[in-house]
């Protein structure tokens, strides 16, 4: 797992990751104050996905899981959804680029079947 330690309170960002693929993804957070929100965009060999809401989530990308090589987590200090525009900076919310492994762990950590 690996924190985007360069976000800041600029509306519009853009940052280059790589992934265990040795691919780069360019991943795109935008704050939208018309949407009291932060939203974000990635674009990953031919993938380009854009203008999802950035919402505290294990895995926001679960849903691409099965054909992505990463996931992509939101925390926030009190699990509430980052709306401000200062919430990076602040410390309130907290981005992460999960690993292929981070992946399959918060499947099996928080997604799992329960009971026997």
């Amino acid at each position: 797992m690996f924190k985007f330690t360069n976000l800041s309170n600029e509306p519009k960002q853009q940052i280059t990751m790589m992934v265990d693929d040795n691919n780069s993804v360019v991943f795109n957070f935008e704050y939208k104050p018309n949407c009291a929100g932060w939203f974000f965009g990635f674009k990953y060999g031919d993938i380009n996905y854009q203008n999802m809401r950035l919402v505290t989530a294990y895995n926001i990308l679960r849903a691409y899981r099965n054909y992505l090589p990463f996931g992509l987590r939101c925390d926030t200090t009190d699990t509430g959804e980052p709306m401000d525009i200062d919430d990076f900076v602040s410390g309130y919310a907290t981005v992460y680029l999960l690993t292929k492994e981070d992946v399959k762990a918060v499947e099996a950590n928080y997604y799992g079947k329960m009971g026997a």
